[in-house]
């Protein structure tokens, strides 16, 4: 979908869209995100460029570390807070699809789910096994 149609939505849906950049086939926003009405509020960055890539950045607050862990769940570059929302070898999102219907409500849940991994390092979000070393050592040290 051509960028400036996702802009468009985006704006509809989140009137108080920071643009930080746009051109013809690409754009940088900024927008607030509160998983639920006791959680915090988190600005995300959206770097889009068309039927190419979506990438998601939670800034202007460190994300904490849950205290058994040594990264961010679920990220492809912690201290980068660049968020892993979906598989793109599985095709899970497509350039076709509207990012103010797909991407924001997953960012919300991610945040949502990051707020419930920080207590204990459990990620409830689904999704890959974040910790396959960690799987490994409690099944060898059970045996």
């Amino acid at each position: 979908m051509p960028a400036y149609l996702q802009l468009l939505a985006i704006k509809q849906d989140f009137p108080d869209v920071k643009v930080l950049r746009k051109n013809w086939n690409s754009f940088e926003i900024v927008l607030k995100l509160q998983p639920t009405l006791l959680s915090e509020t988190y600005n995300v960055k959206i770097v889009y460029k068309d039927n190419m890539f979506v990438k998601i950045f939670v800034i202007d607050k460190v994300l904490k570390i849950a205290p058994n862990r040594t990264k961010l769940p679920h990220v492809y570059n912690t201290k980068a807070q660049q968020i892993c929302l979906y598989s793109p070898s599985k095709n899970e999102w497509k350039s076709i699809k509207l990012i103010s219907n797909t991407i924001m409500p997953w960012a919300s849940e991610w945040l949502y789910y990051y707020e419930l991994w920080l207590p204990e390092g459990k990620w409830y979000g689904g999704g890959h096994d974040e910790y396959p070393n960690e799987t490994l050592d409690k099944i060898l040290k059970d045996e």
